[in-house]
């Protein structure tokens, strides 16, 4: 009789175990690769390399030195006075610049002056193109005021912060301009004028007038450093001696302060700085003597300059360069000190974020999609800002092989996971 097969039940038992291992290491595979590559789609952002200019600049302190000259009011020793003229108009001599008034008060002059300020911004507003909403540099503007307003309060020196105040407020009114909370300027400007007139009836009677001992520009107000920043003394200027007239004292006008006269259009701006970087800005001289240099002043950052230079000296470790300017521009700020921004050099590269580096066999790059695969592409950093490395244009001339360099139009890969040079890449349907 033959013998019945006997149906081995482990044996069953360990191949259906392996065909669940199986199965479930299977589906691990594609759950994990599904998910790697959603994450590489959703995550791979990628932006064109675009040539981009990054400035190298030194910002110190700068001292306004002009030909300035102080107005007497005459015999009037006390009383308040209402300038006639805008900061910066130009007049003739023997023409009238301000009333004097019997009734000494500070506080409703600078008012005065305020509103002054107000309604020449609205006036050239009326005049010129502005573009709704454009509010960026005027807020960093109002931010730097408020900060050395928080400083000069911090130091004790009131009379800074109240001048700051008055910049403050019309940066404010330039802004709600900027934004559309003023649109008819006509109306502002007789409400402006309409609040005039009630402060200057509260100044009492009319004594008498000023006028200007010779033409010029006018501005309503001394400092006390006309005769110490003078720019007649701008040829003999050294390290040292521009050191001790920093360190001078103010001497404002006996009396009533009238204003004064700039009798010429010419003037000077004193930069002391580093040894260094005062060498920077003579190597910038050096390679481009006949190319004004630009300039940013803290109180006019929306009035760029171009200026030439006068003198570059150093002695030890300290540095002084002294930039000239022969353009007086309306409105312009003209306070004594302020800080300063100088471009000393300009450079042109691809813009790429710091986050998108690789290093590859030692050394720094980038990837990008060509057509559909992941490549390596070689970057040589000339500067960083904002995030940002510069990179240089690499020539044909310049190397054997160009395509292994960063150009212009690649597409860089700036994010991204389980991202590797030769790897292919769809990206998806919008």
């Amino acid at each position: 009789m033959k013998k019945q097969p006997v149906f081995d039940r482990k044996y069953l038992k360990r191949v259906a175990l392996w065909v669940a291992v199986t199965l479930l290491s299977l589906g691990t595979v594609i759950y994990l690769g599904y998910h790697i590559v959603k994450a590489f789609r959703t995550n791979a952002d990628m932006i064109f390399a675009r040539r981009s200019t990054l400035e190298n600049t030194v910002t110190c302190d700068g001292y306004i030195m002009r030909t300035e000259t102080p107005i007497s009011a005459g015999v009037a020793a006390e009383g308040s006075l209402s300038s006639a003229l805008e900061d910066g108009e130009k007049v003739k001599a023997s023409e009238k610049v301000a009333d004097i008034y019997s009734v000494p008060s500070p506080d409703i002059e600078a008012k005065l002056a305020s509103i002054d300020r107000q309604i020449t911004m609205l006036e050239n507003c009326r005049t010129v193109s502005v573009t709704m909403g454009d509010t960026g540099a005027v807020d960093d503007s109002i931010f730097s005021t408020v900060v050395d307003m928080r400083r000069a309060s911090e130091s004790g020196n009131l009379g800074r912060e109240a001048s700051l105040h008055s910049d403050l407020f019309l940066k404010m009114k330039k802004r709600d301009v900027l934004t559309g909370e003023i649109t008819d300027f006509d109306a502002k400007i007789a409400e402006l004028n309409s609040k005039k007139d009630e402060l200057r009836a509260s100044l009492g009677t009319l004594m008498g007038t000023v006028a200007a001992p010779s033409s010029g520009y006018y501005y309503s107000e001394c400092d006390g450093y006309e005769e110490i920043f003078s720019a007649d003394k701008i040829d003999s200027l050294t390290v040292s001696s521009f050191d001790g007239m920093a360190k001078s004292e103010p001497s404002p006008p006996a009396g009533l302060d009238a204003g004064k006269i700039v009798t010429s259009f010419k003037w000077y701006l004193a930069c002391p700085m580093s040894k260094d970087d005062a060498g920077k800005v003579k190597l910038r001289y050096e390679n481009a003597p006949n190319v004004p240099i630009r300039v940013t002043m803290q109180n006019n950052a929306e009035v760029p300059l171009e200026m030439t230079v006068f003198n570059i000296l150093t002695s030890g470790e300290n540095g002084l360069v002294i930039l000239e300017c022969g353009e007086v521009k309306e409105g312009f700020d003209f306070t004594r000190l302020q800080s300063v921004r100088i471009v000393t050099d300009e450079v042109t590269g691809f813009s790429v974020p710091v986050s998108a580096v690789r290093m590859k066999d030692g050394k720094m790059g980038v990837f990008v999609l060509d057509q559909v695969t992941v490549e390596f592409r070689r970057i040589e950093v000339i500067g960083e800002s904002g995030g940002n490395y510069l990179c240089r244009e690499v020539s044909a001339e310049e190397a054997d092989d160009p395509s292994e360099w960063l150009g212009q139009n690649d597409l860089i890969i700036i994010g991204g996971t389980g991202i590797r040079e030769g790897m292919t890449y769809h990206p998806p349907k919008s």
